[in-house]
């Protein structure tokens, strides 16, 4: 029998062998795929914010137009009708405006883009995350710019600006983790029962009144203000509004408990979309 020469081993490929033990955990490979994909969920990003405007006739100006227009609705009806003691209440009303409609649009539109995203990625094999990541930065984007007429209220109204909207960035990126976490599940659980985005969207109009958003806390009976503690979104929001609207950093103890929230629910929410992302390919 002809023995092979040492060299002839050496240069004869190799099966590659499979061993389990090596295989990464859903949870981190889609991580370190989403990490790889980085210039696609920057890319991404642009095109959505490009096509949001791209066919507005106001195009960036509706942002700022927007929420001045329901901010001003909300103002006659509540503070003259209603006869809220709230001082500057058109900033109070649209801090919590502001900070809801990016948690209303970006998860809703989230739950449109890992389902749309299907082909794209089977064909080129991109991690459907990436699209949902994009999403949310791009509404946290048009949150950064209507920003704008809340500060031009501020300025009409004399409130004062303070180094507490120093704080307003870390904020915005905690209701924009809770944000990822809960359009992660609800895109989950879609792909199980379809009409969970239906439900989704009833249950984010109930989410918005039972959240101080249009009213105060204080009209609020004080034997039931102990169930906003389960209300993630009264815990976020309150982060945001106190730096813009009390003008002041809101307690560590506060901010313990929103990044708390916020990094349970991504986590959980990563865990569930990557534990059962096959299914999502197929969906």
């Amino acid at each position: 029998m002809t023995e092979l020469s040492p060299d002839l081993v050496l240069a004869t490929p190799r099966k590659p062998v499979y061993d389990s033990a090596q295989s990464r955990h859903p949870f981190l490979e889609e991580l370190g795929d989403l990490i790889a994909f980085r210039d696609l969920v920057a890319l991404w990003s642009v095109r959505n914010i490009t096509l949001r405007y791209k066919r507005s006739v106001l195009g960036v100006f509706w942002t700022l137009l927007e929420p001045l227009l329901l901010m001003s609705t909300l103002a006659v009806v509540f503070s003259t009708l209603f006869r809220f003691a709230v001082v500057s209440y058109p900033i109070y009303v649209l801090t919590g405006l502001l900070a809801f409609d990016f948690l209303n649009r970006s998860t809703s539109q989230m739950i449109d883009e890992i389902i749309t995203s299907q082909s794209m990625a089977q064909r080129i094999g991109l991690p459907r995350s990436a699209f949902a990541l994009a999403t949310i930065i791009s509404y946290l984007v048009n949150w950064g710019l209507a920003l704008v007429p809340l500060f031009g209220i501020m300025l009409i109204l004399r409130h004062p600006f303070s180094w507490a909207l120093l704080a307003v960035p870390l904020a915005m990126f905690l209701m924009a983790l809770f944000a990822f976490g809960v359009g992660l599940i609800v895109s989950t659980l879609g792909a199980f029962f379809h009409d969970v985005k239906i439900t989704y969207n009833v249950l984010l109009s109930i989410w918005f009144y039972a959240t101080p958003i249009i009213y105060p806390i204080t009209i609020i009976p004080e034997s039931y203000r102990g169930l906003l503690a389960l209300n993630p979104v009264f815990h976020l929001l309150n982060l945001f509004r106190a730096s813009v609207y009390l003008g002041e950093v809101a307690p560590l103890n506060d901010w313990a408990i929103g990044a708390a929230l916020s990094i349970a629910t991504f986590t959980f929410g990563w865990w569930l979309f990557t534990r059962w992302r096959n299914v999502l390919d197929r969906v």
